[in-house]
């Protein structure tokens, strides 16, 4: 019998993280619930042999749960965090972990008092080649780091420009937050954190959102090196764009189709469904007691930081220098 696990949520990534559990010889995926389409959750259940619940907090009183992974809309985050750690659960959060800054000391307080574990929903985090990128710079393989960037685009379709995504008051933001998350964390992970920073946002073709399509972050990092993160929802001709890249003074690298250092393909990329799975793993390691997340919480709280930093940024024309949590 595997750790009892219970999804908040019935959309995209709530279908991700259940299959990427149900590949889990130490996972049993128990319960489902959902705030909106009662009937879809109730035909998933039926299709994968578990049990639909009416609301979040019948599954944490009957569901007899290890943990529950959140895969709700960003607004909701918060207080399902406070629930969860209340009733001795822990939990895998999708990113954003939760929309607010000052949210974070609440949160740190609640998984404290109630000795449960947060663990960040940033699922890129377990490429395997993510890994390689950090072991080489940390061997110093690049020589000193001179420039980065991140760069990500797709074409949102109807399917987001018309969901929960277009509304600020439940997403927080737009693409930045969103997806732009993903480029944040791993920088995090690879480089460190910035010193200053400069952001521009612009919608220039999805017009229903109420945030940005397309947004670009300049920062310094302590190190003295530059960054540009872009993230966009507006475009899908930026296959030969996407991906990381880094350049030092004794070479460079980047991760595109796979893993390049100074012109040597060393591993090809991870499909996207994989980094799930790979995450699940990690996750009920964690629960075990038998592993770490590499992204912690206070890595999703300065992503946090940097991205409300970004936005301030971006209305005023400032340049921001960063402060983090002590």
């Amino acid at each position: 019998m595997g750790k009892r696990i219970g999804i908040v949520g019935t959309g995209f990534i709530a279908m991700k993280h259940l299959a990427a559990f149900k590949a889990q010889k130490k996972a049993e995926i128990v319960g489902m619930c959902t705030y909106s389409n009662m009937e879809k959750l109730h035909a998933i259940c039926e299709e994968h042999q578990i049990i639909p619940f009416a609301s979040m907090d019948e599954m944490l009183e009957k569901g007899e749960l290890d943990a529950v992974v959140l895969c709700s809309v960003t607004a909701c985050h918060y207080q399902e965090i406070l629930k969860a750690a209340a009733a001795g659960v822990s939990m895998l959060v999708e990113k954003p972990v939760v929309g607010e800054a000052e949210q974070y000391q609440r949160v740190r307080r609640a998984i404290e008092q109630n000795r449960v574990m947060l663990f960040p929903g940033h699922n890129f985090m377990y490429r395997r080649p993510l890994s390689q990128m950090k072991k080489l710079l940390d061997e110093k393989a690049l020589g000193t780091i001179l420039q980065s960037s991140f760069f990500s685009a797709q074409l949102l379709d109807t399917s987001g420009t018309e969901n929960w995504r277009r509304q600020k008051e439940l997403s927080c933001g737009g693409a930045l937050i969103d997806s732009g998350h993903h480029l944040i964390y791993q920088m995090l992970y690879l480089l460190g954190v910035p010193a200053r920073l400069q952001a521009f946002t612009a919608n220039l073709r999805l017009h229903d959102l109420d945030g940005e399509d397309t947004a670009q972050l300049n920062m310094q990092m302590t190190d003295g090196s530059l960054c540009v993160i872009t993230e966009s929802w507006a475009s899908e001709a930026a296959d030969q764009l996407n991906g990381i890249r880094i350049l030092g003074t004794d070479g460079e690298m980047h991760l595109t189709d796979a893993l390049y250092v100074n012109g040597e393909r060393l591993c090809d990329a991870e499909p996207y469904d994989q980094t799930f799975v790979n995450q699940a793993q990690a996750f009920l390691d964690c629960l075990d007691g038998t592993g770490k997340p590499l992204s912690t919480l206070e890595d999703s709280e300065h992503t946090l930081q940097i991205i409300r930093a970004a936005y301030r940024s971006s209305a005023e024309g400032s340049v921001y220098r960063t402060k983090w949590y002590k």
